[in-house]
């Protein structure tokens, strides 16, 4: 797991979130193609006529609304029970920050506004479940006169089948954590829910996630769903926030081509999916062959439109997916690419094949390889010169690994950068058979692009 500090709502709230995220063999669903093409296939207005209608209730219902009698709404829009709204206005410009009182000094969860307003509507975000919150509003004029009111929001307790948590050991010095932090805990299906320092469940969606949880730029939630729990599908890609208001949706309907390991569960978005500079998003998915996990498309944001599609099968050896053996039900899952890391210093992206034991970095615009870290065995000759070389030849690849980062600069040196990977250590195509399986481990390598 990694700490960033990010912008966590719309308005300048600020939240640090620590993302966690539990591997699963996910696998998969293909877009149609002809149908993708069309502008509006994936863009779905419904939910976001749905919202409108909320939003002008909570807007009626709080037009009275002051600091002194503020209006409180739980979880407005049904999907994060553990989050709430405040609506009022105040007859100066004032700055207002919160507080939701934690069990410790530790876990009480702060959070400010820098500009000066009249009208306020603000996010409450970190209540405990099944529990009187009590949250304290703290508005401030410009001339630094400070006015308090305390409210009480009761919460529900959590889901009977939610995930069981059981803390035995807290150590706060060990933590990249403060006082305004959660721990968000990623699952290849189900729950996706945040938790404080002592382990606490302070936030969860009621709509099921899948693999993507990501912030993007503007503190909204990148997140993958499905329409209804019950459904088999992951088929709903969501731009929403963490009281549950949805900005973009992307109907992701196609059949489900293959199943997550394990369960009946199926996705449209096998494992990823991120937001590059141009606010456009980039996913993995299927093609419509029998090849599985090797594609890759960018959508329009604003209309859902695929301006871009990679296939892995088009940049890499035919004899690898040609060669690679079919699963029980006829796919062949030949790449499985399990993340996707976009590099602003080159306009690159890096990506990681489980199945081929291979972390590579494209040029993004002409999608030619740069370079291969990945043992040598079994690449023909004319990818010899992409192959990463050890520089002292005892080097341990990655085999079977997931999620690639970039690290920031730690050598104040332009030519190199800097992956961290969690290394699986489970060869499946090609690396050291006889140390796999007997240990895994994160791992940094150092990569000199020049030399």
């Amino acid at each position: 797991m990694r700490g960033d500090s990010m912008q966590f709502i719309r308005k300048n709230w600020m939240y640090l979130i620590i993302i966690v995220i539990f591997g699963g063999i996910l696998l998969t669903v293909s877009i149609n193609k002809e149908e993708a093409a069309s502008n509006n296939y994936l863009l779905d207005k419904t939910l976001i006529s749905e919202q409108e209608k909320i939003d002008e209730k909570m807007t009626e219902d709080s037009k009275e609304a002051t600091f002194k009698n503020p209006y409180i709404k739980l979880n407005p829009y049904g999907t994060a029970p553990l989050s709430a709204v405040a609506i009022f206005e105040t007859e100066e410009p004032t700055k207002i920050s919160l507080e939701v009182k934690g069990e410790t000094a530790e876990t009480t969860i702060r959070t400010s506004n820098s500009s000066y307003k009249t009208k306020h509507h603000l996010s409450i975000l970190g209540l405990y479940a099944d529990k009187n919150n009590t949250v304290t509003i703290t508005a401030e004029t410009k001339d630094g006169m400070k006015a308090t009111k305390v409210v009480s929001i009761r919460t529900k307790a959590l889901p009977k089948d939610f995930t069981k948590l059981d803390v035995t050991k807290v150590n706060t010095t060990k933590m990249e954590q403060t006082d305004s932090s959660l721990t968000f805990v990623v699952p290849s299906t189900k729950w996706a829910y945040g938790v404080d320092s002592a382990g606490e469940v302070r936030y969860y969606s009621t709509k099921y996630n899948s693999h993507v949880f990501k912030e993007l730029k503007n503190g909204h939630l990148l997140y993958l769903t499905k329409y209804e729990n019950s459904d088999d599908t992951y088929s709903l890609l969501l731009e929403t926030d963490y009281v549950g208001k949805i900005y973009r949706a992307y109907k992701m309907k196609s059949d489900a081509e293959s199943e997550t390991s394990g369960s009946s569960q199926k996705s449209a978005i096998h494992h990823d999916a991120i937001e590059l500079p141009s606010g456009n998003l980039l996913l993995t998915i299927n093609d419509e062959t029998k090849y599985m996990e090797d594609t890759m498309i960018e959508i329009n944001r604003n209309t859902g439109e695929v301006v871009k599609e990679i296939d892995l099968k088009n940049i890499l050896p035919a004899k690898f997916y040609k060669s690679f053996s079919a699963r029980g039900d006829g796919k062949i899952d030949w790449f499985h690419q399990n993340a996707v890391v976009y590099d602003t210093s080159d306009d690159s992206i890096i990506i990681s094949g489980r199945n081929q034991d291979t972390v590579m970095k494209l040029d993004y615009e002409t999608s030619q390889i740069k370079w291969i870290l990945s043992d040598d065995e079994g690449w023909p000759v004319n990818y010899q010169k992409y192959l990463l070389k050890s520089v002292d030849n005892v080097m341990k690849f990655p085999a079977g690994q997931h999620a690639p980062i970039i690290l920031p600069d730690q050598d104040n040196n332009d030519e190199t950068v800097d992956i961290l990977l969690y290394d699986n250590n489970v060869v499946v195509s090609r690396g050291d058979t006889q140390e796999s399986k007997k240990y895994s481990q994160a791992i940094q390598y150092r990569v000199n692009e020049k030399k």
